[in-house]
Parts: structure tokens; sequence; C-alpha cells
């Protein structure tokens, strides 16, 4: 099938992933956008709207008082989707998104294939970040209103569009392939994440006694740490090395990975101030080098599982917790 899928977003009332509060939802077909809509929706958990969270889109708990709850949001998702492969542009929080709202709200998880823009982005693009402003920018996309579930859903959506065109790709399936990406699915009893093959690790620091996986998530990676960050800077060092990759004190030509507390979501887009580390970074990519820069929560997210098994106990979370 010529280049066809749905492309989704979620923004959530709080820190847990589960609290929807809103979704965006693009239609493409044979590589046109064919069909958008966005809606508020009731977040299933109960742990109400964080400032952070409202400081990112605005969504507060007054606004969602007569939306609709999840359960009905979701046939309404699934009827949008129509079978379609799903996109978006960091797909493991929406996936997981998904799969928690559906623990907290007592329903049985869809069955969805799925892929990421944000990991194909980092496959076929030499970006300093990767975040959507980011991704949009470098391939001259039209500006729209960031952390807004349906101009976000339709950014995944031009940006899928773009880099197939860029590839030469004429499906979805060969843009995955062209990426070398791994498709993520979501069924009743598991799910697996969309990703990018492993690297080959390179020579990695020798802790005695820490445990490492040399295939593990940082598996290749040079990880340097800037700012102020919420771990312990040694514990976050060493998470690195656990999971196949070394530590560079300072960027360097080797640093491939810049995890910096220096600014937060809010912020982080091109045109951003930042700090000297930053435009040492940003130097070295200016220069020519691969090196990713990305917030605490990028790194956190990276570090976590990319399949798993539905636990049947978290369907009364929202009430447990």
């Amino acid at each position: 099938m010529p280049l066809s899928f749905t492309a989704i977003d979620f923004e959530t009332a709080n820190s847990r992933r589960g609290s929807i509060c809103s979704v965006g939802l693009t239609k493409v077909t044979n590589g046109v956008i064919t069909a958008s809509t966005s809606w508020l929706i009731t977040p299933p958990d109960d742990a109400g709207f964080d400032d952070f969270n409202i400081g990112i889109h605005g969504i507060t708990a007054h606004d969602v008082r007569d939306a609709p709850d999840w359960s009905s949001s979701l046939s309404r998702i699934l009827d949008f989707i129509d079978g379609d492969i799903v996109v978006a542009h960091n797909a493991a929080f929406d996936a997981g998104a998904l799969r928690e709202a559906c623990d907290f709200a007592g329903l049985a998880w869809p069955t969805i294939d799925y892929t990421c823009t944000l990991v194909m982005s980092r496959a076929l693009l030499d970006l300093p970040a990767y975040k959507l402003p980011w991704v949009a920018e470098a391939l001259a996309l039209p500006s729209f209103d960031h952390h807004d579930s349906g101009a976000d859903a339709t950014a995944a959506a031009q940006i899928a569009i773009a880099l197939a065109e860029s590839q030469g790709a004429i499906t979805l399936q060969d843009l995955v392939a062209y990426a070398g990406v791994r498709m993520g699915r979501i069924d009743p009893d598991s799910w697996s994440g969309a990703r990018k093959a492993s690297n080959p690790a390179r020579v990695r620091l020798n802790l005695d006694g820490l445990e490492i996986d040399p295939n593990g998530p940082m598996a290749g990676e040079v990880v340097c740490f800037t700012g102020k960050i919420s771990w312990v800077r040694e514990d976050a060092q060493a998470m690195v090395i656990r999971h196949g990759g070394s530590i560079s004190t300072k960027p360097t030509k080797k640093t491939t990975i810049l995890v910096t507390g220096d600014f937060d979501e809010r912020t982080f887009r091109p045109g951003m101030k930042y700090s000297s580390s930053l435009a040492k970074a940003f130097a070295l990519v200016d220069g020519g080098q691969t090196l990713e820069i990305m917030t605490e929560a990028d790194f956190r997210q990276k570090l976590e599982p990319t399949e798993g098994f539905r636990d049947l106990a978290l369907q009364d979370i929202g009430h447990s917790l």
C-alpha cells in the first residue's frame, strides 16, 4: 500500500503517562494528509493536573470537566485509525500512555502496529536534537503550536512524509526498512517498542563489580552529562555503563549523547539560549560530528524496557495508588 498511516499524539495531565487529557490524530492516505481531529479527554487516573504539565500544554482540570472519558475516546481513536499503522514522534511515550490509560480504566489493550518518527529521524538525519520542533525545522516544515496534540500529530505525519520522500520510500514499511527500525506492536497481552537496531559497543570504562549489558540501550554511545540533573551524577554515569555505553566528562569528538539539565521541555526548541557546554556541543555538530543533545527525561526514557507483558493486576492501579 502506498504511504498511508495515522499519526497520533497524546498530552497528559500529570507525571503518569496514563493521565491522558487530549489526543490528536492525523490520517495520511497515499502520501497526502486527508483528515485531522483532536479533542480533550477526562484523564482516566484520579491524580489531577500538575502545574508543570499545565505549563507545557495549557490544559487545566476546568477545561476537561465536560470532556469524554478514556473508554469512549479509545473507541473513537480506534475508529479513526481504522487498522492503519500508527506513527508518533517519540512513540515510546504515546504507546506507553495508551497502555497505562487502558490499565487505569480497566480496559483491554487494543492491537496496534506502530512506528516512531523520532527513532527514524535519529537514523536518517544528522541533527543536534530530535525533538519535534528540531526535526520539523530541519525538514523545512511549517511552524506549529508545539504541545497542541492536533498540531503535534500533524507535524509527526508531515515528518514521516518528508522522510519517505527523502529516501524514495513508497510505503511506510519501506521507510521503516530504510531506517533500520523494528516496528512496534501492542496487543491485548504484550507490547514491543519501535527501535533502531543496536550498534556495536565501543570500549567502555571498567568498573569493578558492575554488571554490564553490552547490548543494552546505551550500546555504542559515549555519554556526557552537563548541568543539574536529579540523579547523583556518578549514579547516572554508572547506569550508562551498565547498559553498554561509556562516559566522557565533557563534550568531545567522541561524545555521541549530551544529557543536559540546563533547561526543560518548555524551552527546548530551535533558537533557545544555552550554556557553554551546549555551545560546545552545537559547535561539534556544526563541524560534522554525530551528537544528540537530550533532556534528562529523554535519557531516562532511553533506558526503559522496549518490550513487556500486561500485568492484569494493574487494571485497578488508578484506585490503588
